[in-house]
């Protein structure tokens, strides 16, 4: 997520932190590389004159041509600011009628269908009571992936003989039986054309009196077209929010970055996945937390919680203190695979802290498809040399190649990978045990108005069980 825009700024913020003290002339160059990673993200030019403007009255305001300016202080009003541009906290996503008519709406292509699906899970998982309902007749594939996905997280599925019916019938369905949200798949396109703006306009007039969401689904890896798009939407049915969706393949960061301040209109979730786990809420402060390379501890620790298993956090436990075999090596990638993936959770963490380059990351890579594999050979392998992979040698390799259907290649590259993860995992030690959220949250809010990035990671890590503090 935004891996391109995250090592523009660790660059530009790793030469602010060689020096001391910053001359006028200094920070302008500053700024100007900051402009250019922002436009090399593809984010709107609007949003980045907004910015540049708004961080070059501040520092100037704060220094004269001879004044030195701190280069924590540049890193902080960055950091604000483009909070501020994405849309400042968290805005819930809330319902005020019974039912409550949701519709997506959006362009083939950008996750839809499956996003319908991802919010009934989210809603339903909340504790509330969401029906799904196909209203996309312009796709006929979409009637029965929404369908498939509707059984698949146990929520009632209707569909008419045209969108019209379909609404109708998911309405009456809904105060039947007592459902609070109806989710509306909407028809899409290819593209913006006048008959699919008729028909969502004509959906829009009809059930004005129920609709109280009109949610635009976008593929964040379109960039400012993104934008657009959102335009010409909003023109037509006005909008009440985003979804954006492939944000885990997004390694620019120009939609997040660009669309709530053009617009006008909050991002509500985030896709990270294919998975119907995988919708998040999006927090503008931690998303540029990960852009500006400091993590995003409070999202990795809701996962931990949310996704792994009472049983599962004891043998993390027992790995973390470096008691990590082959099996764990493998019970390991299943269960961050349900967390979103390694280099997405690792992503969230602020490595550095802890003495772990980033760089790291690209050796986490991890196809997923490859887990078979990978399983077939650790299957192969001795209960001996599971437990310690390291007396595994060159006659070793060849048999357990053999034994998987693989190739040696294969074998050195599972454990290249199980040896990469055993690294960090020790250097990371005790993180996921007996966290203190609410304290991590005083202690965030306490540090926010102190206004210091350097004290504020200095402080966080205190609280992080097995760290130490690398502040200077």
């Amino acid at each position: 997520m935004f891996e391109d825009l995250m090592k523009r700024f660790s660059s530009i913020f790793e030469e602010l932190g060689k020096k001391k003290k910053l001359t006028k002339k200094e920070v302008e160059e500053t700024l100007r590389e900051i402009r250019r990673a922002l436009l090399e993200a593809d984010v709107n030019l609007k949003v980045v004159k907004a910015i540049i403007s708004s961080l070059k009255e501040e520092l100037i305001g704060q220094a004269s041509e001879e004044m030195l300016t701190p280069s924590q202080t540049i890193i902080k009003l960055t950091r604000d600011k483009l909070v501020e541009i994405m849309g400042g906290e968290a805005k819930p996503f809330t319902i005020s009628k019974t039912p409550s008519l949701a519709f997506l709406v959006g362009l083939q292509g950008s996750g839809k269908t499956t996003t319908a699906a991802k919010l009934a899970y989210w809603w339903h998982k909340n504790g509330r009571r969401p029906i799904l309902v196909a209203a996309d007749f312009r796709r006929p594939a979409a009637i029965d992936q929404l369908r498939k996905l509707a059984e698949r997280i146990s929520v009632p599925f209707v569909v008419g003989n045209d969108s019209f019916d379909s609404v109708r019938r998911g309405l009456e369905k809904a105060k039947e039986e007592g459902h609070d949200l109806v989710i509306v798949d909407t028809a899409g396109r290819v593209h913006i054309d006048e008959e699919m703006m008729d028909e969502i306009k004509a959906l829009g007039d009809r059930f004005r009196d129920s609709l109280e969401h009109v949610l635009l689904v976008l593929d964040a890896m379109t960039g400012q077209e993104a934008v657009n798009t959102a335009k010409a939407f909003d023109e037509v049915i006005p909008l009440t929010g985003f979804i954006l969706t492939k944000l885990d393949g997004d390694a620019r960061g120009g939609a997040a970055l660009s669309i709530t301040y053009v617009l006008g209109k909050p991002i509500y979730f985030i896709g990270v996945g294919e998975r119907v786990e995988a919708l998040e809420v999006f927090h503008p402060d931690r998303i540029v937390s990960r852009i500006l390379g400091m993590g995003d501890v409070l999202t990795f620790i809701e996962k931990v919680t949310e996704q792994v298993k009472e049983e599962e956090l004891k043998d993390v436990e027992r790995y973390l203190k470096g008691r990590f075999t082959m099996n764990d090596y493998l019970k390991h990638l299943k269960m961050l695979r349900r967390m979103g993936g390694i280099r997405d959770i690792l992503g969230m963490l602020p490595l550095k802290l802890f003495g772990i380059d980033p760089s790291m990351l690209e050796h986490a890579k991890f196809d997923e498809r490859q887990l078979k594999r990978i399983e077939a050979i650790i299957n192969s392998m001795t209960p001996l040399e599971r437990e310690d992979p390291d007396i595994i040698d060159g006659s070793r390799k060849a048999r357990i190649a053999r034994g998987s259907g693989t190739s040696i290649r294969d074998v050195n590259k599972v454990l290249k990978h199980y040896r990469e993860i055993r690294k960090m995992l020790k250097k990371l030690g005790g993180l996921t045990k007996q966290v203190d959220m609410e304290a991590i949250e005083r202690n965030l809010a306490m540090l926010e108005k102190m206004g210091n990035i350097g004290s504020k990671l200095g402080n966080l890590s205190k609280l992080l069980p097995g760290s130490k503090d690398k502040r200077k």
